[in-house]
């Protein structure tokens, strides 16, 4: 089992959408100047967009490909008023750092559209509809792994 890292970030209306998305890549890239920190500023208004749909509440942002996975949630409404449950905590280490990837929440209604400008923005950045899971390399090699079939009669042929 692959390592899980967590925060919970305030949000509405502790934040605005665009000022969790900036909370969220400075954690994930401290260095303002980093080529990955310009990258995750690049989707903010993106990223805003899947935040003021709510849908890192219970589909949280996922960076993975580089160490552990890290999974970022917004919290709402009074929770997120409360800090109660709140964590903002820089990581020891930068998530988004090698060979890294980040999969965002979406509505499925604004799947399409939201693909289709990340694919123009970023090859690390992509969508997915909430509910969908992200399985680590590990887990997705081993799946395909398990899915070859032999034909045993061109295997046993002379």
């Amino acid at each position: 089992m692959a390592t899980v890292i967590t925060r919970l970030i305030a949000s509405s209306p502790k934040r605005t959408a665009s000022e969790t998305w900036g909370l969220i890549a400075s954690l994930l890239a401290p260095d303002q100047k980093s080529a990955t920190r310009i990258e995750l500023e690049n989707v903010s208004g993106l990223a805003a967009s899947s935040i003021v749909s709510e849908a890192p509440a219970e589909d949280a942002f996922v960076v993975y490909g580089n160490g552990p996975q890290v999974r970022i949630y917004c919290v709402f409404g009074e929770d997120a008023v409360s800090d109660e449950g709140i964590d903002e905590d820089p990581f020891q280490q930068t998530p988004a750092a090698g060979d890294w990837q980040l999969s965002m929440p979406c509505l499925p209604e604004d799947l399409d559209w939201m693909k289709k400008k990340l694919k123009s923005i970023s090859t690390r950045i992509s969508a997915r509809p909430v509910g969908e899971t992200v399985e680590p390399k590990a887990a997705q090699a081993t799946k395909a792994s398990t899915d070859l079939t032999i034909n045993l009669n061109e295997f046993l042929k002379s």
